[in-house]
């Protein structure tokens, strides 16, 4: 399977470290062939779709403090074809309403933003919107916008983009940072850009399973009772009792000294 990929500034990268970069980042991929082939650009061959899958989820991937993005190249497709100037993030959209999380309205919010491509679950309840869209880099990032929320009020909503690397602070392109941009600073009034836009990629909660007892034997459980007539029911509520009242176990022991 043949993917392409670019990393998105207008200097030219040394060809070898960004391989080498590459190769310890999707070691665990197994082999994965890197060739150079013009600048910034490369050609990767893996071995099927599965690891193809893998490096694709999770563009853009940083070399160098750069984005380096990452397409798939189609076989009735010339490589001067590709689109390579347009990289999926995943976007965390802070501030907007429960109410109007709906898809719709997330759809119409990042129009300005970016290609659409997906959203995450709602049900993750994360405390903010998270959406996967595709992102020009020849404009400037998005950094939120104004949305209405009935006919006296507007909401602040806020573009932070993950896995973000270094951009310009002045025009908000990717490529390039403020010391080589010849833009003029924005007006009074627009709201800056700044580090606060590259937030922490999100990470799913693995909830284990927990290995109860391992070998022979039953579970026993702490604070448990036991003594003539007492029967397993008596003994859970005798310990649910204990736990309720707060009460600590007195530990009897027969004194006697050293023999």
């Amino acid at each position: 399977v043949k993917l392409v990929g670019k990393v998105l500034t207008p200097k030219p990268l040394n060809k070898w470290g960004v391989r080498n970069i590459l190769r310890a980042a999707w070691k665990e991929l197994g082999e994965v062939e890197i060739k150079w082939v013009r600048e910034n650009v490369f050609i990767i061959s893996v071995k099927d779709e599965n690891v193809a899958s893998k490096i694709l989820e999770q563009v853009p991937w940083a070399v160098m403090k750069k984005v380096f993005s990452v397409v798939k190249w189609p076989p009735e497709l010339a490589l001067e074809e590709l689109e390579l100037d347009a990289v999926p993030f995943w976007v965390q959209i802070r501030g907007i309403p429960l109410g109007l999380a709906s898809v719709e309205n997330v759809q119409r919010v990042t129009k300005e933003a970016g290609k659409f491509i997906a959203m995450e679950d709602p049900g993750h309840a994360r405390g903010f919107v998270r959406i996967r869209i595709l992102v020009d880099m020849e404009k400037p990032l998005f950094k939120g916008c104004w949305i209405r929320r009935d006919s006296n009020k507007e909401t602040w909503v806020e573009f932070r983009y993950e896995r973000l690397q270094d951009f310009c602070y002045r025009c908000g392109r990717i490529g390039h940072i403020n010391t080589e941009c010849s833009v003029e600073m924005s007006g009074d009034g627009e709201v800056a850009y700044g580090e606060r836009m590259k937030p922490q990629p999100v990470r799913d909660v693995a909830i284990a399973k927990k290995v109860e007892y391992v070998g022979r034997g039953e579970r026993r459980q702490a604070g448990a009772v036991r003594g003539p007539g007492i029967t397993a029911a008596q003994n859970q509520s005798s310990l649910r009792n204990l736990q309720a009242q707060g009460m600590e176990c007195n530990q009897t022991m027969e004194s006697g000294g050293a023999s």
